[in-house]
């Protein structure tokens, strides 16, 4: 049973999913999700991981792997689920796997578009970009003003960043409606585009692409350096 979570973006995600073995073909099976929009992800991740099971009639204890969205995004929220991830771990002997937060955002749209750009508002006016194509990743993240970021072709673009850049960014591709699900992390985008590959706690870090929020400050601070 996979446990996945995400608190990368403003919408909180969280999914149970099922792995099963047919033909020597690997199937992934979500049984619950539940999305919610909020500031606070330390009161609100554990909540959505209560809700879930509860949704799915299943017991923390049942879960085997703990799937969790390590960015880029906000990086409180980076920290927060990567924290909660560790300690339902430590918990539960639950082993654990992390993914890209940008390949969960493009997987649902893959089958739509087959080319797809993944695109998260990184706040400061800038946008972490990533493209996928089959799936496969065919650039690095990059983290980009709207007017800046470079796209060959039309591909489609995906995420609150796009929504919130639409002006600009509707010249790079095509974007779907602002109320289209594609536009949102899911759990089940993490199900979908992650390996699955075990990762010891350490290993668990945040994938911040530019200089935390909280390190900027402190540099532009003067009393900080004293």
């Amino acid at each position: 049973m996979i446990l996945a979570l995400d608190a990368s973006t403003p919408t909180i995600a969280v999914g149970l999913a099922r792995t099963e073995d047919r033909a020597e073909d690997e199937q992934r099976r979500m049984l619950a999700e539940v999305s919610v929009s909020a500031r606070g992800a330390s009161e609100t991740l554990l909540l959505a991981v209560h809700d879930v099971l509860e949704l799915a009639g299943e017991e923390l204890g049942s879960v085997d792997l703990i799937l969790t969205g390590t960015g880029p995004g906000t990086f409180t929220g980076i920290r927060i689920a990567a924290a909660t991830a560790r300690a339902l771990s430590l918990g539960t002997g639950a082993e654990l796997s992390a993914n890209s937060t940008l390949a969960a955002l493009a997987a649902p749209a893959l089958p739509v578009a087959g080319d797809v750009l993944a695109v998260i508002d990184a706040r400061r006016g800038q946008v972490f970009a990533q493209r996928f194509t089959d799936a496969v990743p065919t650039r690095e993240i990059v983290c980009a003003t709207p007017q800046d970021l470079r796209v060959d072709g039309r591909p489609l673009l995906v995420g609150d960043g796009a929504v919130r850049y639409r002006e600009v960014l509707s010249r790079r591709g095509n974007i779907p409606p602002g109320d289209s699900p594609l536009h949102r992390v899911s759990a089940a985008g993490h199900v979908l585009s992650a390996a699955l590959a075990v990762s010891d706690a350490e290993a668990l870090v945040p994938i911040y692409v530019r200089e935390p929020d909280a390190e900027v400050r402190r540099d532009l601070n003067p009393w900080s350096r004293r």
